[in-house]
């Protein structure tokens, strides 16, 4: 086996064959050579061989990870109705990650996302192939049309079979390594934003003011946000309802909400309660702003927490940790763009942690799946063991195959 630095004209074997741009409807594909000295400087570093023994460990975590929730998701969608009516509600297309098609995720971020987990888990094969000194064939960039959705990277098979199985498989675990690697530093860029957030103002979110009732002929308005009652502060919709609760019908009550441009200035009127299903009201829909459940998860790390922060990818599509509608309420020590940056690292987060997880399933030919055959033929030491590797192999990949389409069919024919 070569050294990196003995024998650069070893990094990429071109194939005469292969043609620089090739098109097959929608896809285009692109190979450069741009990505090739990359691959072999990265490689020359210790580090990176180091690097892909720790993502060579974290192959089966993941893969256990991912086991444990398509056998949870499969039981719930069996077991209870209600996960059945929402999985039938978001339709087959939320299982696929085409930002168009997922109801779940946006167009503009979820691409960026993809070709970012695309690319580095493409990446981190190469630089895993070139720090062993294993050939990398071509390199290269794939397309929608004309929009850039992800990256290639063509290590030598032939070399990859002939090398030694641990070898191998850490070449093929490079790339969920560095998708959880980058997935976990975005999730710390989420908490980070999300823990620094403030109000621009206290109070309650004033979503609507009904027809016919004591606010609207107050004066409030929608967009509101409400900040005292006689003077004493309300910081959630539950120090509203309280107050509320000690008034009866017809009793007057001073209120001072806030509005106009980031809600600078204040308007105070006075309401004349009444009654509507046995409750004092004033005729408003109200919500909480920096008390939603969704950021308070994100804003405090806990145990628990961080269970929530893998189950909201794998399992609930879409869990932005902040309201987009209340976004203008919040302000952040990054500025006004400060949602921006949010939803990048967010998807991110959420694209790589996907890919990741589906990679390392043993699924032939996956990276995991591939990582689990090369396992069993260091395992099985018997007779026709070839023949018994690729029975299992071919087995596990049948079943959860199985399991996959089971988890998307199961909600149309319960």
């Amino acid at each position: 086996m070569n050294s990196l630095t003995d024998d650069k004209t070893e990094t990429v074997d071109k194939d005469p064959k292969q043609r620089r741009f090739e098109f097959s409807f929608p896809i285009l594909t692109v190979r450069t050579q741009l990505f090739t000295g990359v691959f072999d400087r990265l490689g020359t570093f210790r580090l990176s061989r180091w690097l892909s023994w720790v993502a060579l460990a974290i192959v089966p975590v993941v893969a256990g990870i991912g086991l444990y929730l398509l056998i949870n998701s499969l039981v719930g969608l069996l077991w209870n109705p209600a996960a059945a009516s929402a999985a039938r509600e978001a339709g087959p297309a939320a299982y696929l990650l085409l930002p168009g098609l997922n109801p779940y995720l946006p167009i503009l971020y979820g691409w960026f996302a993809i070709f970012c987990a695309i690319a580095i888990h493409e990446g981190a094969h190469g630089v895993a192939a070139r720090s062993l000194g294993l050939k990398v064939k071509s390199s290269g960039l794939l397309f929608l049309l004309f929009v850039p959705i992800g990256a290639f990277v063509d290590v030598d098979e032939e070399e990859l079979k002939k090398t030694s199985g641990k070898a191998s498989s850490r070449v093929l675990a490079g790339g969920v390594g560095a998708n959880v690697a980058l997935a976990a530093v975005c999730l710390i860029g989420v908490l980070l934003i999300a823990g620094g957030l403030a109000p621009v103002v206290d109070g309650v979110y004033v979503g609507n003011v009904s027809e016919g009732m004591p606010a609207k002929a107050a004066g409030l308005l929608p967009g509101d946000v409400l900040v005292s009652v006689d003077g004493v502060p309300i910081n959630n919709t539950d120090d509203l309802r309280i107050l509320l609760d000690s008034q009866a019908s017809g009793d007057l009550v001073e209120v001072t909400v806030a509005r106009g441009n980031m809600w600078q200035n204040r308007y105070s009127t006075v309401v004349n309660l009444t009654m509507s299903e046995n409750r004092t009201v004033m005729g408003i829909g109200v919500s909480d702003l920096m008390t939603e459940q969704r950021l308070r998860i994100y804003q405090t790390v806990t145990p628990q927490s961080l269970v929530l922060y893998l189950v909201p990818p794998a399992l609930a599509p879409g869990l932005v940790p902040f309201s987009d509608m209340l976004t203008p309420f919040y302000e952040s020590w990054l500025g006004s763009q400060w949602a921006v940056y949010a939803n990048v690292l967010f998807w991110i987060w959420f694209v790589n942690v996907n890919v990741a997880v589906f990679n390392a399933l043993p699924i032939y030919p996956l990276d995991g799946g591939r990582i689990f055959n090369i396992a069993l033929k260091k395992t099985i030491h018997r007779r026709n063991s070839e023949k018994i590797v690729t029975a299992i192999t071919a087995g596990v990949t049948a079943a959860l195959v199985m399991v996959l389409i089971l988890i998307i069919a199961v909600p149309f024919i319960t």
